[in-house]
């Protein structure tokens, strides 16, 4: 801790970059928090000439890590301190309640009939509204299906131009900010006075890279959980080009009607925006043919035929992925792959293969008619883009002409901000299309991939929506449902130069402190993935031994992963050791696939023995398993994905976790294929890197948050077959370890958890 100690105060004082791995378990980050406390605490009374007042940034994974920091952690480590300085929470982009939008449009029926999903997400928010000091999305709990009704309210667009450049952004003119009622303004001011200011990663990434920056002017940075860095900024720099999405906003927009009247933010508008008009807006939801003018009609015609270019978009995307799919990935890899597909898949029959777009997919039939359509579809959404600033300057002009005081507050300013918000999300959304049809070499990766069926109890809520349909999408008339197209995707590759452009600079702490750095306690592959590898920063390890806490059990008679005989291996070794154990087990796959298979097969046994089985996208979400876990006792937990690495705080520590295999990356995801090809020995200088670095997160967060007796099994022959699993469990920290036959494994649990010290 002294060591810890000394280094995060010479960074503050000298502005360097360390590299601190913290490993204690949960989310400790005692050894580099503290110091920096004392660093602001200890600042002089007078400020030295040419220098700004000491504040710290701190930037957490997770908005739920950033709220048990400021909540917990930093309360308990100030009144150690005897301090109280102010801390300020800044949300990510989007991440206020608009009062602006809640008060205008964005509460009409502006773009058809709200899904029963959307006005429950309303309700829900109407009542949270009342409620809320903060405005913060972070306090609001919703489905996946009602967070569409959030994006009707939310902050991110206010500061969007005005169409006539002699009009205000909707932020400098709104009447709620000028009387402060503005949430956004509330949190500015916050931050602007507080001396720690704690945001998340992408947070943070959000403000570094807007024209309003408040945190640059921090120049000393504290990025915990600095191992999700990479995942979180990647996460960050993506984006989607989807129909539903888009034919969504054109007809948010406008759209004609079955019964020939119109509907939408154009309809909603029409009394302002026709000639002679009366002003206002309309009193209905809908408007007739008679109530908008010559120019309108061209308006709403605009947008369907946008409406039609999408849909014959996406129709030309999936017949590409399907000729994909049917003559092999190979004519897709540009001879990188050396006699494999680009994606280390193995068939063609999975439909959820993805099409990464590189130059050799103008190798394809199908791509000139895919080009062809994406040009017309450009060219009808710039028309749409074009119309709607018109709208907007339209709306604009006659508020002003009615010299009201309250501009920024009025119905036809509600609608005018709207519009600019949807033309705005067009652009980006055209931009999206223009980078990815390029088919050039960037630092952005594109693919195309047809989206997860939703589960079965999202397949029902469909069916229910479908009752009463929404506003109808520019389709065949009698045509009652939408076969799956795919959806565009686009990801940076690399991030260390965007992490030069915003996080890192000239004279700027950075310190970097996470539980999983070091690959066999060496930091060279996280400083090559931050872009520090030519830089001469320190780094160092604060890591607790559990060789009296937790045995480390490698069995070393069962199949390797690839095995046919694995699947039935691993089931019947979960019976086994569940009910030796009576449950209290955390079982982590690396697929939804063997997820399912175990859960087919261990379920009806288990739960015939008492012991609860639940499974991730089955029973729930992750934070629903963890809540019945902690308040069962019989009970296991399958699950994936975010059990690796984003695990809220445990409250019970599982008696055994059970690593089914090594977390690798799978290299036919288009973004890790792309950086894969960054190396030129990729086992060596990614795969195992990445596998060690996750494997150590996760048994940090799962297994060490307390200091109860327990197990870790490691299902995976290859870290002792293979030349390269020395390097994985270097990588971990001290434990107890036995290598012994899969038969032994209840008995010799059972002695370890009765047992005390270690076992050497």
């Amino acid at each position: 801790y002294r060591t810890a100690r000394k280094a995060v105060l010479e960074a503050l004082m000298q502005r360097t970059t360390p590299l601190m791995e913290v490993t204690l378990g949960g989310s400790d980050y005692t050894p580099a928090l503290l110091p920096a406390l004392e660093w602001l605490t200890d600042e002089p009374f007078e400020t030295q000439p040419g220098t700004s007042p000491r504040r710290l940034l701190i930037a957490c994974s997770n908005q739920q890590s950033a709220r048990r920091l400021i909540e917990t952690v930093l309360p308990r480590l100030q009144a150690s301190l005897k301090s109280q300085l102010p801390v300020a929470y800044l949300a990510e982009h989007g991440g206020y309640l608009c009062t602006h939008r809640w008060f205008g449009a964005a509460l009409r029926r502006t773009s058809g009939e709200l899904t029963a999903e959307q006005a429950r997400g309303l309700a829900k928010q109407g009542i949270w509204a009342q409620q809320t000091l903060t405005g913060e999305r972070s306090e609001l709990t919703m489905l996946p299906q009602e967070i569409t009704a959030w994006e009707r309210i939310s902050s991110g667009v206010e500061r969007i131009p005005s169409a006539d450049g002699r009009i205000a952004s909707a932020y400098d003119r709104c009447v709620y900010r000028r009387k402060g009622y503005c949430f956004v303004s509330r949190a500015e001011e916050r931050v602007k006075t507080a001396k720690i200011v704690v945001t998340t990663h992408a947070g943070l990434l959000d403000d570094l890279t807007h024209s309003h920056s408040l945190l640059a002017a921090i120049d000393r940075r504290l990025i915990v959980d600095a191992d999700l860095l990479e995942e979180e900024m990647s996460r960050w720099s993506s984006a989607e080009l989807e129909q539903t999405h888009l034919l969504g906003l054109l007809n948010t927009i406008g759209t004609e009607l079955p019964d020939g009247r119109y509907q939408g933010l154009l309809a909603l508008g029409a009394p302002a925006l026709r000639e002679n008009g009366p002003g206002g807006l309309s009193t209905t939801p809908t408007v007739s043919k008679s109530e908008v003018d010559t120019r309108m009609r061209t308006w709403f015609q605009t947008l369907h035929h946008a409406s039609d270019a999408v849909s014959n978009l996406f129709s030309c995307y999936g017949q590409l992925l399907e000729e994909f799919l049917q003559h092999g990935s190979g004519s897709n890899n540009g001879g990188r792959d050396k006699g494999r597909n680009s994606y280390g898949g193995r068939s063609n029959d999975r439909t959820d293969q993805p099409l990464r777009l590189t130059g050799e997919t103008r190798n394809l039939g199908t791509w000139t008619d895919v080009e062809r359509a994406w040009q017309q579809t450009a060219q009808r959404l710039q028309h749409v883009i074009d119309l709607v600033h018109e709208a907007e300057r339209v709306l604009l002009t006659t508020q002003r002409s009615h010299h009201r005081l309250d501009v920024g507050s009025g119905e036809e300013d509600s609608v005018a901000s709207e519009l600019a918000a949807i033309a705005w999300k067009l652009l980006e959304q055209k931009r999206l299309g223009q980078q990815a049809m390029a088919l050039a070499e960037s630092d952005m990766v594109y693919w195309l991939r047809m989206p997860p069926a939703p589960p079965p109890f999202v397949q029902q809520t469909v069916q229910q929506r479908l009752v009463v349909p929404p506003v109808p999408l520019t389709t065949p008339s009698g045509q009652h449902s939408h076969p799956p197209v795919p959806v565009l995707y686009g990801q940076q590759v690399q991030i260390s130069a965007l992490l030069k452009r915003t996080i890192f600079g000239a004279d700027i702490c950075t310190i970097l402190a996470g539980a999983s750095l070091s690959v066999d306690n060496n930091f060279s592959f996280c400083r090559g993935r931050f872009g520090l590898e030519n830089d001469a920063i320190p780094a160092l390890s604060v890591v607790t031994e559990h060789h009296e806490q937790t045995l480390l059990y490698l069995p070393n008679d069962v199949p390797e992963p690839n095995m046919p005989q694995y699947q039935r291996s691993l089931d019947e070794t979960l019976i086994q050791l569940a009910t030796a154990l009576e449950g209290q087990m955390v079982i982590l796959y690396t697929s939804h696939a063997s997820l399912r298979s175990s859960y087919a097969a261990v379920k009806p046994v288990l739960e015939g023995r008492g012991i609860l089985v639940l499974g991730q996208g089955v029973d729930g979400s992750p934070r629903q398993l963890w809540q019945l876990f902690n308040s069962q006792e019989h009970v296991i937990v399958l699950g994936t994905g975010n059990f690796w690495d984003n695990i809220g705080e445990i409250s019970r520590v599982p008696v055994c976790t059970f690593i089914t295999r090594l977390p690798m990356p799978v290299l036919n995801d288009p973004p890790v294929a792309a950086r894969a090809e960054h190396y030129s020995d990729q086992l060596h200088q990614l795969t195992v890197p990445v596998a060690s670095l996750r494997l150590r997160r996760a048994l940090n967060k799962l297994v060490w948050s307390e200091a109860t007796r327990n197990v870790v099994i490691l299902f995976d022959r290859r870290v002792l077959s293979k030349e390269y699993g020395s390097t994985i469990l270097h990588s971990l920290p001290r434990s107890s370890q036995r290598q012994a036959a899969v038969s032994h494994m209840p008995e010799t649990i059972l002695d370890w958890l009765t047992a005390s010290g270690s076992w050497e």
